[in-house]
């Protein structure tokens, strides 16, 4: 690689992952700020805002599936005083 492309490249390579970092604390630190910037919550899914098909099932990309097992049953925990 010659020494002027590298010189060209460097800068725009550096600059983008300084944005792609930027924005990534910005949707962790601040999530109403990035909600109105962008329209979505930070942690929204597929199913959270009501876009989920019942076609797509398991080809939907976001991580659940139509055909999953249902949640366990739910226990109670018991805290016993120390003696």
């Amino acid at each position: 690689m010659s020494p002027q492309l590298y010189a060209a490249l460097e800068p725009l390579i550096v600059g983008l992952i300084v944005l792609l970092a930027a924005l990534a604390a910005l949707r962790k630190l601040a999530p109403t700020l990035w909600q109105r910037l962008t329209g979505k919550s930070a942690g929204s899914s597929c199913h959270d805002n009501g876009n989920s098909k019942k076609t797509d099932g398991c080809n939907s990309g976001c991580g659940h599936c139509d055909k999953a097992s249902p949640a366990a049953t739910q226990q109670s925990v018991r805290i016993h005083p120390r003696t």
